[in-house]
């Protein structure tokens, strides 16, 4: 599970699992929170928490949400059992679903929008009693006007904001879709849309460095599929 705080990944990983994450997540710094106190303000870099209790991972997130000035650009949560973790963070949002698409055409460009000033993929959330697996399409065709075949489920990712001056977590499912279309790209202005367009690889590549971290995730996934 990856929660993403203010754009940057807190990752809730299973201790069994440590041993197989890529030699490129070597961790900054290393904490022992049954030898000394958590404070985020300490955090650098890639922190690596061991032994932390729920209570203490609730307090590490809510202080990550209450302080400003903090530096660090992930923090990795080592348990032993995840899914007690992740009822225990759940619980500490409003809970919101969402669904959203990487669609390729037949020209393998992946489909991305503009909004905000950032590049991005189209998502939304599920209308009631909505299937993620139709709400991702239908929010492909409502944003971009494209119309595309739902493929293999890619991941989940979940990212927070404030609203109303609560805490929201968002749940999306992302899929890989293909598509066939070659009419005219429309961007759903009404939410905020700016422009949408077919990037090759090349323009990916400088898209990416303009979006958030929860969408590179997303890409990054992606390309582990095809």
């Amino acid at each position: 599970m990856v929660i993403f705080i203010d754009d940057r990944p807190i990752r809730i990983v299973k201790k069994k699992e440590l041993g197989e994450m890529p030699s490129n997540e070597d961790f900054d710094l290393v904490l022992d929170a049954r030898l000394s106190p958590l404070k985020v303000e300490n955090f650098s870099g890639h922190t690596c928490i061991i032994n932390a209790s729920t209570d203490q991972v609730e307090k590490i997130l809510m202080n990550l949400h209450a302080k400003s000035g903090i530096h660090f650009h992930a923090l990795y949560l080592i348990v032993d059992d995840r899914k007690l973790f992740k009822q225990k963070i759940v619980k500490m949002y409003q809970l919101v679903e969402a669904a959203g698409g990487v669609v390729v055409n037949q020209d393998q460009h992946i489909l991305w929008m503009y909004r905000l000033g950032k590049w991005d993929l189209p998502k939304g959330k599920l209308e009631k009693n909505e299937k993620f697996e139709s709400a991702a399409v239908r929010e492909v065709e409502e944003e971009c006007n494209v119309k595309a075949d739902l493929g293999e489920k890619i991941c989940t990712t979940y990212h927070t904001y404030t609203h109303k001056n609560k805490l929201v977590l968002k749940k999306t499912r992302w899929y890989g879709m293909k598509t066939n279309f070659t009419g005219t790209l429309i961007p759903q202005t009404e939410e905020g849309i700016e422009k949408v367009e077919w990037l090759n690889e090349k323009k990916q590549l400088h898209a990416l460095t303009n979006t958030y971290s929860s969408i590179r995730y997303v890409i990054e996934k992606f390309k582990k599929l095809i």
